[in-house]
């Protein structure tokens, strides 16, 4: 039998290595699932602090505008500008005959017809002042001989050839031709500021030879023109415009806020305006309306009952901001006021 022997060596422990685990890749999966759901978020958190924080709004921008319009029928004869011109107070804008569109010869016959009217009106006033002013000077001979009526009748008195009665009677009589005196030089004015304005209307008349008939039709605000809507040598209508001025310096916006609002929505309330080119602006109500009124057709849900909405004015809140609100004229906005 073999004989058992114990080695007393150190004993050695034999290891493994571990093999390397890989790291997973993210999933594109669970990636469009993490956006799709921050998304979400996002978009709910918006939605509420949109809903409980603003109030929100359609509104139109607007100017102030004339349209050139007639009560009786025109016809244009000469347009002097352009759609675009910026015009100023007074400025000749076009020509025109009325009075059912007469023909020059008409014309020619109403104003010399007109001019023969005003030259007999002035003849007459002509007449009365060279009248009222021969009894003017009749009058201050007599005053002239009142006075010294007046001095011999006060020495006479003195020696108690007269007694005061007499001069009395003669201070009466002057006082009397001194109001007379007054009243004829406050007539002789008067003839005479008519003289002057039947003269200016004379020389208003158009001659036979100056070849510019009909009216002229001038601007009566500071603006740019807009739609040209008749040319030259055409008729317009009373139901017609012949063209639109608009004053670029006073823009506004017609906003129009449901009816549940009407708590929120005051007078003098900053508003944010958002352009439909996404840049936003601020301006302030600058008046509310008592009626409540439909929204124009845009502003409107399709199949739904027309609403009626609160309407109110917004202004730019700096002058500066004017011309960066008229780029946008006529097109429609975003309002919004914040409730916080």
């Amino acid at each position: 039998m073999r004989k058992f022997t114990y080695k007393k060596n150190t004993a050695v422990i034999r290891t493994l290595k571990e093999p390397k685990v890989k790291k997973k890749k993210w999933n594109i999966d669970r990636v469009i699932y993490f956006v799709i759901l921050f998304a979400v978020l996002f978009w709910l958190v918006q939605f509420v602090y949109n809903k409980t924080a603003w109030i929100e709004g359609n509104g139109q921008m607007l100017m102030e505008k004339v349209d050139v319009n007639f009560t009786n029928d025109i016809r244009v004869k000469e347009i002097f500008i352009s759609e675009g011109d910026t015009v100023e107070v007074g400025n000749k804008l076009f020509n025109y005959f009325q009075d059912d569109f007469d023909s020059d010869a008409s014309i020619v016959l109403k104003n010399l017809d007109k001019r023969e009217r005003l030259n007999n009106s002035l003849q007459d006033i002509l007449k009365d002042i060279l009248r009222k002013r021969i009894q003017l000077n009749n009058l201050k001979k007599r005053l002239n001989l009142l006075l010294d009526q007046e001095k011999k009748v006060e020495k006479l008195i003195l020696l108690d050839v007269y007694t005061k009665n007499k001069l009395d009677e003669i201070i009466s009589q002057k006082l009397l031709v001194q109001n007379q005196i007054a009243l004829l030089k406050s007539e002789l004015y008067f003839l005479g500021s008519l003289k002057r304005g039947i003269k200016g209307n004379n020389d208003l008349q158009i001659s036979i030879g100056g070849g510019n008939f009909g009216n002229s039709y001038s601007s009566p605000i500071k603006g740019v023109v807009g739609q040209i809507l008749k040319n030259s040598e055409e008729s317009c209508y009373k139901t017609e415009n012949v063209m639109t001025i608009h004053n670029i310096e006073k823009v506004f916006i017609k906003a129009y806020f449901n009816l549940k609002d009407v708590a929120n929505v005051k007078k003098g309330s900053v508003v944010e305006v958002e352009f439909p080119d996404k840049t936003r602006s601020k301006g302030v109500i600058n008046k509310l309306y008592i009626s409540t009124y439909k929204a124009p057709s845009e502003f409107q849900k399709k199949y739904e009952p027309t609403e009626r909405n609160i309407l109110a004015e917004i202004v730019p809140l700096n002058k500066d901001q004017i011309p960066e609100w008229g780029k946008f004229y006529k097109l429609n906005l975003k309002v919004k006021i914040g409730k916080l």
